[in-house]
């Protein structure tokens, strides 16, 4: 690489140091190239796992022949499982380049010499891939229990029972791809115009910039929590006395989240700006310079200009997070007593939530600026000069495409039972339950792609001089039998963006909030009163958005011939004493094309499922044989499900065109009998004198615009809600049933909201301005 790089020194320095010639000799040349290119590949694997067993157990097993008593259990657990991956791959390249050409001047020669010839080409290649996966999966399995084992000939008394477990389980994945491309590119070039009196060829430029930018992400997270939380007072007592139980208050706090945060973020900026100077722009015969560039026979200067702006992006996201949980709060004393069994209150409190979250997002935004510039100078050529030409062609192309897929699925299992077993010879008596639950099941997915391109387009092209015509002796810029400038301008911009979003949410909940006491008594049976609380919510959220938005600006300006050519005062030596082009000149000929195309297509998958079998009961079983005497059910129950579904596209599309075209001289011509035309007329005769070719000119704009968009979106809440007082007696002697006034709050929302929104702005101006023959 370093020897080519000293070869091209080597070179361009000998073609700066030709001399001038002064005959036959050829013209100088020059060439540029510039290429970089720039590839970066980048894979992320992250795997995380955390596995927890803790048990917080207080198990005495006591057997007396006297009394057993029981201290009370307090036990305190707090359990903690995580397991967080952070995947990130973050790409940045910058590409500068600069090419500066200058060619010519004053070569000295003065006939059959060559014209000077430049050649400027810049590339620029960026490539980014990059992948990223991340996992992050947490197993805890928490139990806190007390679990007293306790035979005694006389009697068991139990401490009261006020366990506190607090279990959090989290997987957490963070994935993301950010990858930013910037590419500046500039392109210089002045070719001037030698010297040269007789037979002297023009010169000629080309200038080609090529920007290419490839980027591809994808990513990929998975984050799975699995909880089993279990706080439980189970005392087993046999006595041949009295079963007195203390209070049970243990309060259960169980928390399952998985989080899975993927994303991908790719932002690409072109900029392009091509600038070429072709010959001398002070034209006439002995102008301002005083000199004459070239007198009869002179070729015409040539201009070429390419910009290409080429952007591809290619983006992939997937999430899915599951959280599992089973959380058991459970009071469940088993009492086998020849005498009596006192049972203390039930007020255990349970928050049991299950959170899985999926956040899935594609964000590509792509800016194009390119701006071509060509300005390419009259020659002072007096007869059978060809004219300048020029082309310019600016090409801009964007293409996006992202797919997105989001899953959250929220599996719960939450029970807060009371559920004594007692066997008594004697009486029993059960305190009263007031035991609260609240569970939560969350699943909601979040899938969004936005898309953002930006497109400018900027070509500006001066052909001939504009101050051409005349200088101060009386001779005309280019004069008989004169080609005519010839233009040519194509602006092509495209923008093809694809969208695709998958979301999916499921949640399914069951929640149990029970009051089951078993008892068979010799004697009576006197039951607590039961106001259970019990809040269970279940909900499935998916909310799957495209968004699109494309801008594209195209300016197209094209100045042929000369603007202010025309006559003087004294017919003479005015600014043009002849016109632009006279007798026998082909006229000027310019071509405009604005070619503008948007391509959107949306597509988006909404499904969110919620299924909830939420059940507050009071049903205790009881067989006495004396009297069963049943405390108040009070019980409230509020039993929420909600299905919701969001799918949106929106698709906003703007084309701005704006096409100017002057051809030919606006004032040009002056009269034959040397006198000026401010009295008759502007132009006593035209631009073209007799026997020219008029000007042509031609205007063409396209905008093409096409937006389809697809969206579904489908709900579906499924909810069994029981809040029940279903007591079961049987009884020798008599039965008293508390009064019930239980609440029951139930309410199953489904709603899907499925919208397209679709905006196509089209603005367009084309002018277009001709010069008008008088003869």
């Amino acid at each position: 690489m370093k020897a080519k790089l000293l070869s091209v020194a080597v070179a361009l320095l000998a073609l700066w140091a030709v001399p001038s010639a002064f005959a036959d000799s050829g013209g100088s040349g020059g060439f540029q190239a510039g290429a970089q290119s720039a590839s970066t590949n980048q894979a992320a694997l992250g795997a995380a796992a955390s596995y927890q067993n803790a048990v917080n157990a207080n198990v005495p097993v006591s057997i007396a022949g006297g009394n057993v008593t029981s201290g009370p259990s307090s036990a305190t657990q707090t359990a903690t499982s995580d397991a967080t991956t952070d995947v990130s791959n973050k790409a940045k390249t910058d590409q500068d380049q600069h090419l500066n050409q200058n060619i010519g001047g004053n070569s000295g020669c003065y006939a059959g010499c060559g014209g000077a010839g430049g050649f400027q080409a810049g590339v620029q290649n960026a490539e980014t891939n990059q992948l990223a996966a991340g996992v992050a999966h947490s197993d805890q399995n928490a139990v806190n229990a007390n679990v007293p084992v306790s035979i005694a000939g006389g009697n068991v008394n139990s401490g009261p029972s006020s366990a506190t477990q607090t279990a959090s389980s989290s997987a957490n994945t963070d994935v993301s791809n950010k990858a930013k491309t910037d590419q500046d590119q500039s392109l210089h070039q002045n070719i001037g115009g030698g010297s040269c009196s007789l037979g002297c060829g023009g010169a000629g430029g080309f200038q080609a910039g090529l920007q290419d930018a490839h980027t591809n992400q994808a990513a990929i997270g998975i984050a799975k929590s699995d909880q089993n939380a279990v706080n439980a007072n189970v005392p087993v007592s046999i006595a041949g006395g009295n079963v007195s139980s203390g209070p049970s208050s243990a309060t259960q706090t169980a928390t399952s989240d998985a989080t899975t945060d993927v994303s991908n973020k790719a932002k690409t900026d072109q900029d392009q700006s091509l600038h070429q100077n072709l010959g001398d722009r002070w034209c006439g015969c002995e102008g301002r310079d005083m000199k004459t560039q070239c007198v009869a026979g002179c070729g015409g200067a040539g201009g070429f200009q390419l910009g290409v702006q080429k952007a591809d992006t290619n983006q992939i996201a997937a999430g899915a997070a599951f959280s599992n949980q089973n959380a058991v709060n459970s009071n469940t004393p088993v009492s086998t007593a020849g005498g009596n069994i006192y049972s203390g209150p039930s007020s255990a409190t349970q928050t049991a939530t299950s959170n899985a979250t999926t956040d899935v997002s594609n964000k590509a935004k792509t800016d194009q600026d390119q701006h071509l510039s060509q300005n390419i100078g009259g020659g002072s050529c007096l007869a059978g000069c060809g004219g300048p030409g020029g082309f310019q062609l600016g090409v801009q192309k964007a293409d996006t495409n992202q797919w997105a897929a989001g899953a959250a699925f929220s599996n719960q299992n939450a029970v807060n039972g009371n559920a004594p077993v007692s066997t008594a010879g004697g009486n029993i008596a059960s305190g009263p339950s007031s035991a609260t639950q609240t569970a939560t099941s969350d699943a909601t997915t979040d899938v969004s792609n936005k898309a953002k391109t930006d497109q400018d387009q900027g070509l500006k092209q001066d052909i001939g001089g504009k101050d051409c015509g005349c200088s101060k002796d009386g001779h005309d810029g280019l004069s008989a039998g004169s080609g005519g400038a010839g233009g040519f301008q194509a602006g092509i911009q495209a923008a093809e963006t694809n969208q695709w979003a998958l979301g999916i949410s499921k949640s399914d909940q069951n929640a149990v909030n029970a009051n089951a006491p078993v008892s068979t008594a010799g004697g009576n049976i006197y039951s607590g009163p039961s106001s259970a609380t019990q809040t269970a919510t279940s909900n499935a959220t998916t909310d799957v958005s495209n968004r699109s938005k494309t801008d594209q600006d195209q300016w197209l300006h094209q100045d042929l011939g000369g603007k202010d050519c025309g006559c003087s005062k004294d017919g003479r030596d005015g600014k043009d004493s002849h016109d632009g082009l006279s007798a026998g000149s082909g006229g000027a000929g310019g071509f405009q094309a604005g070619i503008q195309a948007a391509e959107t297509n949306q597509a988006a998958f909404g499904i969110s499922k919620s299924d909830q079998n939420a059940v507050n009961g009071n049903a205790p079983v009881s067989t006495a044989g004396g009297n069963i005497t049943s405390g108040p059910s009070s019980a409230t129950q509020t039993a929420t499900s909600d299905a919701t579904t969001d799918v949106s596209n929106k698709a906003k599309t703007d084309q701005d065109q704006g096409l100017k075209q002057d051809i030919g001289g606006k004032g040009c011509g002056c009269r034959h009998d040397g006198k000026d035309g401010r009295g008759e007329s502007k132009d006593s005769h035209d631009g073209l004198s007799a026997g020219s070719g008029g000007a042509g000119g031609f205007q063409l704009g396209a905008q093409l615009a096409e937006t389809n968009q697809l969206a579904a979106g489908a709900a579906f809440s499924n909810q069994n809600a029981v809040n029940s007082n279903t007591p079961s007696s049987t009884a020798g002697g008599n039965i008293y049933a508390g009064p019930s006034s239980a609440t029951q709050r139930a309410t199953s929302n489904a709603y899907t909201d499925v919208s397209n929104r679709a905006k196509t702005d089209q603005d367009q101006w084309q002018r277009q301005q001709l010069p008008v023959s008088r003869i």
